[in-house]
């Protein structure tokens, strides 16, 4: 996420790290409250207008990319001429919420593709060698205002946004409204600290549906995109029984997580009730992926997120502070392990209990 009020984090590329907080319009209050606090530099509003683009058949999304153009301009300045950027993304990587990716950002003089800095430079290397660029055409829109506060803890700096307007097509729009907490420097273990604070004040839900993917689900809804590939498809990771003990846990768990994840957005933010025995059953496939290595030593505060799930199993199906701190909390416990490097093979017990949580998994 690029703005003009830090010019000084501006490049070509950059390799963003970021949390993505899901709330609704009635939360509102209680999160400005939680933000009022004198740690956040609270920065001027911004106005965004971003045009997405793709070829007819998808390309970019099936390959996991996504290519806007955004213009952009301050709320308090609004006779000044908008700032206007393209921007390529990559799909990159979610784990625990915790998204990385490359992104690569060019000014522009006026609202047109140049679709040469793309070809021109390494950004190409990152995509499908068979897209073809030429056929690329404007397919939806965003437009929302955003808030930006940065946060600074010693060498640690994060930008908050919080974005509120709507995802567009010709045919239908949706209400966007999501809390971005970005990495700009320092720790990324302060990044979940601050989001667990957040959470204890206000309800929301660690989410990793980005704009790009809520504009693709309303084009999926026309006749005429009804065959196109959704930007994630929550398959099943495949299983290596040679895998050490700890790779397991983190491909798993990740996986899982985000399908919960997903369906908690659905059925309590959302309002999608028929999704409830489908998050409860996620809920319980947490808890038998932690059972099945509960004795392992390295593993940190497994009971601990065991009875916090089992907290979540038992709690009203609404909107409420557990959900944000659960999902955080396996958030970040899951990113707790990524830097654990231990080698260790699964026991026979455990090959076979992780055999019959993959069969569940995939009913």
């Amino acid at each position: 996420m690029v703005t003009l009020l830090n010019p000084s984090y501006y490049s070509l590329m950059n390799h963003e790290i970021e949390l993505k907080l899901r709330l609704n319009t009635r939360e509102l209050p209680l999160l400005e409250k939680a933000l009022a606090s004198h740690q956040f530099i609270s920065e001027p509003t911004l106005q965004l207008l971003n045009r997405y683009f793709d070829t007819p058949s998808m390309a970019l999304s099936q390959g996991g990319a996504a290519l806007r153009i955004r213009q952009q301009s301050r709320v308090d300045t609004p006779t000044q001429p908008p700032e206007i950027i393209q921007t390529l993304k990559t799909r990159g990587t979610s784990s625990g919420g915790l998204h990385q990716r490359m992104e690569w950002d060019w000014p522009l003089d006026k609202v047109d593709l140049d679709l040469a800095l793309i070809q021109n430079g390494d950004a190409q290397n990152y995509l499908a060698v068979d897209i073809d660029l030429n056929q690329i055409e404007a397919l939806f829109t965003t437009d929302f205002q955003r808030k930006v506060w940065l946060f600074k803890d010693k060498e640690t700096v994060i930008e908050l946004v919080l974005d509120q307007g709507q995802v567009s097509t010709d045919q239908r729009h949706v209400d966007l409204l999501e809390l971005e907490l970005e990495l700009k420097a320092g720790d990324e273990e302060v990044l979940f600290q601050l989001a667990e604070n957040i959470a204890q004040q206000c309800p929301v839900l660690m989410s990793d549906i980005s704009k790009a993917e809520r504009g693709y689900g309303l084009l999926a809804l026309s006749d005429k995109f009804q065959g196109i590939k959704k930007d994630w498809q929550g398959k099943v990771p495949s299983f290596d029984p040679e895998q050490n003990v700890i790779a397991t846990v983190k491909t798993f768990f990740a996986y899982q997580l985000s399908v919960w994840q997903r369906s908690l957005e659905l059925s309590i933010w959302d309002g999608k009730i028929d999704l409830q025995k489908q998050g409860l059953r996620q809920i319980t496939q947490l808890q038998q992926l932690l059972a099945i290595f509960s004795s392992i030593d390295c593993l940190p505060e497994v009971q601990l997120l065991q009875r916090q799930l089992q907290q979540a199993e038992n709690a009203h199906w609404q909107i409420s502070l557990i959900w944000g701190q659960v999902c955080i909390a396996c958030g970040h416990w899951l990113h707790s392990l990524e830097n654990d490097n231990s080698v260790l093979s699964m026991s026979d017990e455990e090959l076979h209990a992780m055999q019959l949580h993959i069969k569940e998994l995939a009913k």
